[in-house]
């Protein structure tokens, strides 16, 4: 009798503190990408840790669709439609078209802010503390369709800003997630069309590999 007491009194209890749960993680998802989409151009610098501990300096530029993103040496550029992808150290650079259906992160990382909760199931975590002792809200996501480089999204973010802090980017490839801090975002900054398209002429004697 008692261990079926037991049983209603956690389904009571757990059942509820669930379904809040869901309805947290929604609001804080819906706050987020409604702010985002208020942006028309945003700014961020990020340090990455990843797997091996080491870590890489990063800055994401974004308005739209479009896209300008500068990792450890890597170059990435997108104007909505192109993709370049810019190897300094191999002084060359792939052109590929941009699939608008993809929702992969490090292909597209305008989607790395700009979430659809509709893509993920979602729950939220216990808060946790920054190294200030500011609380922040933790949303985990999965994705409902299998990405390759994402299993599960996890944010870290300040309530006051309805913004990240942290992210974490859990791979079926990597037994450690890639961790990013943000150092902050900037919004709105100075954009142009040049700011998304990676310039050939400017680069002389690259190499063009175009998979268009």
């Amino acid at each position: 009798m008692k261990a079926k007491q037991l049983l209603l009194f956690s389904l009571l209890v757990l059942g509820p503190a669930s379904g809040r749960a869901d309805e947290r993680s929604a609001e804080l998802l819906g706050r987020l990408r409604a702010k985002v989409r208020t942006m028309s151009s945003y700014r961020l610098d990020f340090t990455a840790t990843v797997e091996d501990g080491g870590t890489m300096q990063g800055r994401l530029t974004v308005s739209g669709q479009r896209f300008a993103a500068q990792v450890q040496g890597q170059e990435l550029y997108c104007d909505g439609t192109t993709l370049w992808n810019y190897t300094p150290q191999q002084h060359e650079v792939t052109v590929e078209r941009l699939d608008p259906k993809s929702s992969s992160l490090f292909s597209n990382p305008s989607k790395l802010l700009d979430i659809d909760p509709a893509d993920y199931t979602h729950r939220s975590l216990p808060e946790v503390s920054d190294p200030k002792g500011k609380r922040l809200a933790v949303v985990e996501l999965t994705p409902k369709a299998r990405m390759e480089d994402v299993s599960t999204l996890t944010l870290y973010i300040d309530p006051a800003t309805s913004l990240p802090e942290r992210i974490a980017i859990a791979s079926p490839a990597a037994a450690e997630p890639v961790e990013l801090t943000l150092q902050g975002i900037q919004s709105p900054v100075p954009v142009s069309e040049s700011t998304f398209r990676f310039d050939v002429k400017a680069h002389p004697g690259v190499e063009v590999i175009d998979f268009r």
